[in-house]
């Protein structure tokens, strides 16, 4: 059974950074293997297994006014403020800059926040994902063009909705389901493929999907087109 959402007249685009505007400093590995982007207040820390095949990019933490041997400052309902960056390696420049939840020190890390990056082969194409122990909360593609600035689209925003119209049809209330995205995969044509658990925490009855959509670029933003969402046939 498939479902297919058309969004091709829908077009999202973010953002596009220069990456000449904001620089944290050379990035430097220590003995651990922990590789820091600048020094001190305002430096960044790369997230393990983000880096590109390329080895050129990374993707990185950081917490404004705080090194990032520090955990961010606690901000109102203990709410954290940190930045999720690309990075380009050899030398420190920020390609994008958004919103995120991951951070780790050397002894702390976010409660249950997780961080991982799903590559294409060429490394132009990252989809980032930033999940919390029952849903995940940032599924951004980020588009690397030629001179190194950064096209990125918000993913949630197409593939959430288009699973959860699915579950509706399958008679579930779908308010009731969390939403995880898992097993990423994007080709260098910008196909992307994935593994969806909508889940009621601590309850049976989970239902997978897996989702397949077409990301393109004209005009200088970024499109999903159709949504392909199916019942998994691999996992009840």
């Amino acid at each position: 059974m498939m479902h297919k959402v058309c969004l091709a007249a829908l077009w999202l685009l973010m953002w596009a950074v220069s990456p000449a505007r904001a620089e944290t400093g050379p990035c430097v590995s220590d003995q651990a293997g922990v590789t820091i982007c600048g020094q001190g207040p305002g430096a960044a820390r790369v997230v393990d297994g983000t880096t590109s095949p390329s080895k050129r990019v990374a993707f990185a933490w950081r917490a404004p006014g705080r090194p990032p041997t520090q955990p961010p400052d606690e901000a109102g309902d203990s709410m954290f403020t940190v930045e999720s960056l690309l990075i380009r390696l050899s030398d420190g420049a920020v390609l994008s800059s958004a919103k995120g939840e991951y951070w780790r020190t050397g002894d702390l890390q976010a409660n249950n926040i997780d961080e991982s990056v799903a590559w294409s082969p060429n490394s132009r194409l990252a989809v980032e994902v930033q999940d919390s122990k029952w849903h995940t909360d940032v599924l951004r593609l980020h588009a690397i063009g030629a001179d190194d600035k950064v096209l990125v689209l918000d993913l949630q925003r197409t593939i959430e909705p288009a699973v959860r119209a699915q579950l509706r049809q399958l008679g579930k209330n779908d308010r009731i389901y969390t939403f995880s995205l898992e097993d990423p995969r994007v080709d260098d044509s910008g196909l992307m493929q994935a593994s969806v658990l909508m889940q009621i925490p601590k309850q049976e009855g989970d239902v997978n999907f897996d989702v397949t959509l077409q990301v393109s670029q004209k005009n200088g933003a970024l499109s999903a087109g159709d949504v392909s969402v199916r019942r998994s046939r691999a996992k009840s």
